[in-house]
């Protein structure tokens, strides 16, 4: 019973990636990466059997070295917990997660979990674990329970601001407040050791969907505890050590990080020796280092995409919708009445209602974006994805609601401000950052400025890097500002923990007392109709009340030369940008 509570949240989701991705890639993408002999909720992977023929295989070109030219994260470090979701980008080379994912169709399959179940309260997980991984140090011995419950230290300690570090304290009973002591404590309590290859992580919540937290999508990689024990953190900072297929060489801050592969690796070794991300803040330095032969791949905005493309260069798109892109209006702290000040602009409707339809969608789309966007009708929710965990939790009704409440109207904007009582606009602060996963974020919040200028407002820019941004949106400090984000494919409910839950988040952007009496409710509720309904309510209400300004939905693009790389194929949904980068195919001579 268990096992199959769990098999119906998987199926939901494989039948989700499979509406959105073409069953035909699976057919042509190679090496299977579903490993031999293992289960999982919703999947068979059993040895199968094959033809004796070896067909005549091309000769390949040889790489010693593949460049990836990269936007800065913000983030340069080798420490995963002192980082946000996607700036684990440059250690998830070296890191396995419990739970992999097909490149093409997104599926979840087994990776360093064998098999994961759920109890009948929905409360419990047991999970399985593959045998006989060894850490890339021999040091450090091979991958086992300790570990998983180590993964969850690192996780939910203090000084961690993870993207998904709030969830799992919560789940753990760690407060604000916690010692590092109390903080392990906790986890060794919830984190039951069965054996050696076994752990029940017992959450005292419902989380049907906890499969995916502990998935490649997310934060929770696997480090050694042995190697903690050791060092600690000084020891982790120099060196990012796992069980991937890559192999960590050096990290130089503000210039790359090198890793070497792993020869005979259980998984799957690269055709390729080395893998590098080179720091490139600037789009056209970027797209001159792969012009040139520097890099291989490279993070080209669309606007530049042609000229490479001209020049001989690909363009790869992510399998799935990847990136949602929206505006924060930061102070709507109305759970926190110490923080919340009710004469600022931003927390009257009208204004955010304004500030929305001062937004020519169409037009930055079509300038800046090439017109490859999908609409973002509520942040967090998507039409296909989410409605197929939970049927009925997208609203069709908002997409025909959408242009008379949101869209682009300057005139209807103009009046707004007036009935807020700000005829003559007001001043504010708007955070401009530039963003590996959106490289064309820069200019599009720059376009956005001009367009709330046209409407009588003033924001005054400030360009920074993400990682300031960032510590003021979590610290409650973003009063009066706004700034643009984007943010990867998770489930709504991840999303929604995050960004929108007063207690046991990190990001606090719109905090209000309907979604956090849904969300409590949610932890009770096991009944999928029943929180489909709740999930939904939450969509209702922050569609109805402008809780933020939504944009797009679009896929993940990087250009690739050809004459190198002869196949990349990649979700999109892990980070929203890099991953599955063993699975690169280098192209016939």
């Amino acid at each position: 019973m268990a096992y199959r509570a769990a098999s119906k949240v998987f199926k939901a989701h494989l039948l989700l990636v499979m509406i959105v991705a073409a069953v035909a890639f699976i057919l042509a993408c190679g090496e299977d990466e579903t490993p031999t002999g293992t289960s999982a909720p919703g999947v068979t992977a059993t040895a199968q059997a094959t033809a004796t023929r070896t067909p005549t295989q091309a000769a390949k070109v040889e790489l010693n070295r593949l460049v990836i030219a990269a936007a800065p994260t913000g983030y340069d470090t080798n420490l995963t917990w002192m980082q946000g979701r996607t700036s684990q980008i440059d250690k998830m080379p070296a890191l396995e997660f419990l739970v992999g994912s097909n490149r093409n169709t997104g599926e979840y399959i087994p990776e360093l979990a064998e098999k994961w179940e759920t109890s009948p309260d929905g409360k419990s997980w047991t999970i399985n674990l593959r045998q006989g991984i060894k850490f890339h140090e021999p040091a450090w011995g091979t991958f086992g329970a300790k570990d998983v419950r180590n993964a969850v230290f690192l996780l939910t300690q203090p000084e961690s601001i993870q993207s998904s570090a709030g969830t799992w304290r919560g789940w753990m009973g760690i407060g604000a407040q916690e010692t590092i002591e109390s903080a392990g404590s906790k986890v060794s309590q919830k984190i039951e050791i069965v054996n050696d290859n076994q752990v029940a992580i017992h959450l005292g919540v419902v989380a049907p969907e906890f499969f995916d937290t502990i998935s490649i999508t997310q934060d929770l990689v696997m480090e050694s505890k042995a190697r903690w024990d050791s060092g600690g953190k000084d020891l982790y900072s120099k060196a990012v050590v796992g069980t991937e297929p890559f192999q960590f060489v050096e990290r130089v801050v503000n210039q790359h990080v090198l890793y070497k592969r792993v020869d005979n690796h259980w998984r799957k070794t690269p055709e390729y020796k080395e893998l590098q991300f080179r720091w490139m803040p600037e789009d056209l330095t970027r797209m001159a280092a792969i012009l040139s032969g520097e890099a291989q791949i490279a993070g080209v905005p669309r606007s530049l995409q042609k000229d490479v493309q001209d020049k001989g260069m690909s363009v790869v798109r992510s399998k799935l919708p990847s990136v949602q892109l929206w505006i924060n209006l930061g102070g709507q702290y109305y759970t926190s009445p110490e923080l919340f000040d009710a004469n600022a602009p931003f927390v009257k409707k009208e204004v955010r209602q304004a500030m929305s339809m001062a937004i020519n969608r169409k037009e930055i789309s079509d300038n800046l974006l090439q017109g490859r966007t999908d609409p973002l009708r509520v942040v967090g929710y998507h039409t296909q994805l989410d409605g197929v965990v939970w049927p009925g939790v997208y609203n069709s009704e908002w997409d025909g609601k959408f242009e008379g409440s949101y869209g682009y109207n300057p005139t209807k904007a103009k009046e707004l401000l007036t009935q807020a009582g700000y005829p003559n606009g007001f001043e504010f602060t708007q955070y401009i950052y530039r963003n590996v996963q959106l490289p064309e974020l820069k200019d599009i919040s720059e376009s956005i400025s001009n367009q709330w200028k046209a409407i009588g407002l003033k924001p005054t820019i400030k360009e920074v890097e993400f990682a300031e941004v960032r510590d003021k949106y979590r610290k409650r400090e973003m009063k009066g500002a706004a700034w643009a984000q984007s943010g990867g494919r998770i489930l709504v409910i991840d999303y929604l923990k995050i960004y929108n839950k007063t207690a046991n988040s990190v990001a606090h952007v719109y905090e209000d007392a309907y979604i956090d009496e849904r969300l409590t409710r949610l932890d009770s509720v096991i009944d999928k109709s029943e929180r489909s309904k709740l999930l939904k309510e939450i969509g209702e209400h922050k569609f109805a009340q402008f809780a933020e300004i939504p944009m797009y939905w679009l896929f993940t693009e990087v250009a690739v030369n050809p004459k190198v790389i002869g196949n990349y194929s990649f979700t999109g949904t892990v980070t929203g940008i890099y991953s599955h980068l063993e699975f690169i195919e280098l192209a016939a001579k």
